[in-house]
Order: C-alpha cells, then sequence, then structure tokens
C-alpha cells in the first residue's frame, strides 16, 4: 500500500519518485552484484532487513551486467524454462560477462545469449559460448572475437582460483565439524 500511496501523492503534487527512493525506488530491492545475488537468492534476509512484498515492491536480480554471477544468470534461465549444469551456467554467464565488458546489454541482450548458449549445447556445439547477437556492429564482434581470446587464455588461473575456493570451504566444513565435537 505504501508503493501506491506514495505514487497518488506523486501525481497529485506532480513530480516523479525518485528512483533510488528509500523503500519504494526503483533500486531499493535491486540486486545486482554476484556474491550479492547468490545470497539473495538463497536467502533474501542477508541483505534485505524487510521484506518488498510488505509495500508492494517486487525484488528484482539484475542479471544483464558485467558483474552478474552464475547464480542470477541459472535464476533467469530457470525463469525461461532453461535446464543446463552447473558448469553450463558458469559459461553462458563468462558470455554474458565479456558481452558487457564491450557495450551495456539490455535485458533482452542477457536473454538472448542464455537462448543462443542453450540451443548451441543442445546442437553440440563444441564452443557454445561463442555467440553473437544479430544487432552487433562490426566493430563489437572484433572486440567480442579479442575477449574470446583473452579468456581462452586464462583456464589455468580458473581452475586454481576453483581449486582454492574448494579448499577454503572444505577447511570451513572442517572448522565448523570441530566446533560442533566431531573430530575429522
Amino acid at each position: 500500500k505504501l508503493k501506491e500511496v506514495e505514487d497518488l501523492v506523486a501525481d497529485l503534487v506532480e513530480v516523479n519518485v525518485p528512483f533510488n527512493n528509500y523503500i519504494t525506488g526503483f533500486c531499493a530491492f535491486t540486486h545486482k552484484a554476484g556474491i550479492h545475488a547468490k545470497a539473495i537468492l538463497a536467502n533474501p534476509s542477508t541483505y534485505e532487513i524487510i521484506d518488498p512484498a510488505d509495500f508492494g515492491i517486487s525484488r528484482y536480480i539484475h542479471f544483464a551486467s558485467r558483474l552478474t554471477g552464475w547464480n542470477a544468470i541459472k535464476s533467469r534461465a530457470q525463469q525461461l524454462n532453461i535446464e543446463m549444469t552447473d558448469a553450463q551456467y558458469k559459461e553462458c554467464t563468462a558470455a554474458i560477462k565479456r558481452l558487457a565488458d564491450i557495450r551495456p546489454i539490455a535485458i533482452d541482450d542477457a536473454d538472448s545469449v542464455i537462448h543462443a548458449f542453450h540451443r548451441n549445447v543442445k546442437m553440440g556445439k563444441t564452443n557454445p559460448a561463442n555467440v553473437v547477437l544479430p544487432n552487433m556492429t562490426e566493430k563489437e564482434r572484433l572486440q567480442l572475437e579479442e575477449k574470446e581470446r583473452e579468456d581462452q587464455k586464462v583456464p589455468e588461473k580458473r581452475r586454481l582460483d576453483e581449486t582454492v575456493a574448494e579448499e577454503v570451504e572444505t577447511e570451513q566444513i572442517v572448522k565448523k565439524a570441530r566446533t560442533n565435537g566431531v573430530m575429522a
């Protein structure tokens, strides 16, 4: 009801409600960055002390961004009734991030990449992340190819990062078990 009252008053006095208004602004319950969006998807109370539904507002996970994480892309793909493996979601996310590094992307662009990636996987293409949008300029295509070449040079670093993350997670599990009196 608060949003409805705010909109009514704004209409009557002929002012616009700021997009960043507390609680009722468009951005108040918008989440963007990877780890932040993952936490919101898993348990909204980690970053929201109040439920947006209490104010007639919807939560929004922004996924068309270079800051997006694979959990946000997985959530969006599932909204589109597209199921893939976690590794495929991660690869699709990398494709979206590459595109977003080149130019601002809209929701339709991200959705097109998700659909094209999924279609490429289903067709058995060896590089399903090689997705070019029809509205891309020649310059953007060339920049995207360069970003893909750069990304191909970094798989060793990614594997190392994943290994370190797994070791940290394992260590945290062991510490928690010890805290609870379980010996490893």
